[in-house]
């Protein structure tokens, strides 16, 4: 038997199995299906027009579409797609999403790591990646939003329960956009 291996082992397999309420680095080994993300993602066609695909992440209150082509992820569009473009002052609106998604975007599966997922949300700055299956059909969507909102369910208490004005929350900071 090799030194170690039945202690990495059971450290393996306790990092991936049901989550347990211990913040450390082993957390990060578990698969992205840990996470609550939505499971059916809100896509579109290439030739919506983005005054469309805006809708629909209006009225589902989200932040990126999926752009999907014959069952396959082709692209994604997101919030800052729309902002970076200007496209919220009303000019190209009627155009195809085509013209302003992402694309080719790098997809993770539901199998990869937490680690994996969050090395690639910031090298490569996305706060929205797809997650496909092995047929690279769209199975999901990764927001930062899901990644930080598991990080809080390890320590709820000292994140949901900090007082109006403590040390952590200065009285007189404004909040962003305001």
């Amino acid at each position: 038997m090799i030194e170690g291996y039945d202690e990495d082992l059971a450290m393996y397999e306790e990092a991936r199995s049901p989550r347990t309420k211990q913040l450390d680095s082993r957390v990060l080994l578990r698969p992205i299906s840990d996470l609550d993300y939505p499971t059916t993602p809100a896509a579109v066609a290439p030739d919506t027009q983005v005054r469309d695909a805006l809708e629909t992440m209006s009225d589902k209150n989200i932040g990126a579409v999926l752009v999907v082509e014959a069952g396959k992820v082709v692209g994604i569009f997101a919030e800052r797609d729309a902002l970076r473009k200007n496209l919220y002052q009303g000019t190209g609106l009627e155009r195809p999403v085509r013209d302003y998604m992402t694309q080719e975007p790098e997809c993770l599966t539901p199998d990869d790591s937490i680690a994996f997922a969050l090395n690639r949300m910031v090298v490569g700055a996305y706060r929205h990646i797809p997650l496909v299956n092995v047929e690279l059909e769209p199975v999901g969507i990764l927001v930062m939003r899901d990644v930080m909102a598991y990080v809080v369910s390890f320590f709820p208490a000292e994140v949901l329960n900090v007082p109006p004005h403590s040390e952590y929350n200065p009285p007189n900071r404004q909040r962003e956009g305001g």
